[in-house]
C-alpha cells in the first residue's frame, strides 16, 4: 500500500510565531522538512497542509504541492482536511519543525502503518532526563510498543520510564475520520497532545529511533540546527 506524507505548517505558533518561515543556513524550515520527506524516498507525494498563503506560495516555488486548509485546532486535524481533498488513505503527519528528521524514522513509519493500517502510528526516541520537566518536550510512556500515556511533565524518579514522543504520525482513513469527528477531550486541552483524543478508543504504535530528536519549538533551537548540519 503506498502513504503520502503531509506536512502541516501554519505561520500562529503561540512559542514561535512565523516557525515554518524561520531561515535555517538560508533556507526557510518548511523547505527543509519537506526536502527530508523527499530524501526519505518512502512517499508516493507529498504535500503541505496550511492555512497561509505566503507558506503555499513558498512550498509550490520549490516545486511541492501546497493544500490550503482553514483553521484547525492539532495539526492532526489540519492534516486530516488536506487528506480528504487529496483522496488519500494511509498518511504519515510530518511536523514541519522537523528539520533533522532522521530519514529512517520515516521509513519506519510508514512500514509499520503498512502493515497496522486501522491503527495510530507515533515515534520515540530516548528522553534526556534533564528535560523532565522541558514542557517543550513531549514525552511519550510505552508498553510493548503501544502508547500508554503522554505527559508535559515527568516526575525525576520516574523519568527513565519515559522517552521523547517525536512530531510524526500515520493513519488510514478510517481512524482519520474517527478522530475528526471526536470532541476535544480535557486532557488534550489541558496538555495540548493530540493523539490523548484517540487514547484507549485506538491502538497508537510506537516505532522507535536512537536518534535524539531535533526539533525546533523555539528561536533558539533554530542556532542549534545551524551547529548540527
Amino acid at each position: 500500500m503506498s502513504v503520502s506524507c503531509v506536512i502541516p505548517a501554519r505561520m500562529g505558533s503561540s512559542r514561535f510565531p512565523g516557525k515554518p518561515l524561520a531561515k535555517i543556513n538560508g533556507t526557510e524550515m518548511i523547505i527543509h522538512t519537506l526536502n527530508r520527506a523527499h530524501l526519505a524516498g518512502c512517499f508516493d507525494s507529498i504535500h503541505c497542509a496550511t492555512d497561509s498563503e505566503v507558506i503555499a506560495s513558498l512550498v509550490r516555488s520549490h516545486g511541492y504541492d501546497a493544500v490550503m486548509t482553514g483553521v484547525h485546532a492539532t495539526g492532526s486535524d489540519r492534516v486530516m482536511e488536506a487528506s480528504e481533498k487529496l483522496g488519500l488513505d494511509l498518511v504519515l503527519n510530518l511536523q514541519g519543525d522537523e528539520p533533522l528528521v532522521d530519514l529512517d524514522l520515516l521509513r519506519n513509519v510508514s512500514n509499520a502503518i503498512q502493515m497496522e493500517p486501522s491503527s495510530w502510528v507515533t515515534a520515540a526516541s530516548p528522553l534526556d532526563p534533564n528535560d523532565a520537566y522541558n514542557r517543550n518536550i513531549v514525552k511519550i510512556l510505552v508498553e510493548g510498543d503501544y502508547a500508554r500515556d503522554f505527559q508535559r511533565e515527568v516526575p525525576l524518579d520516574k523519568v527513565m520510564l519515559w522517552n521523547c514522543h517525536r512530531g510524526i504520525y500515520a493513519y488510514g482513513k478510517e481512524a482519520r475520520d474517527e478522530f475528526s469527528h471526536l470532541p476535544l477531550g480535557e486532557e488534550e486541552k489541558k496538555r495540548s497532545i493530540e493523539p490523548l483524543r484517540i487514547m484507549n478508543l485506538r491502538p497508537i504504535r510506537v516505532v522507535f529511533s536512537e536518534k535524539a530528536s531535533v526539533s525546533v519549538d523555539v528561536p533558539a533551537d533554530i542556532l542549534v540546527v545551524e551547529q548540527m548540519i
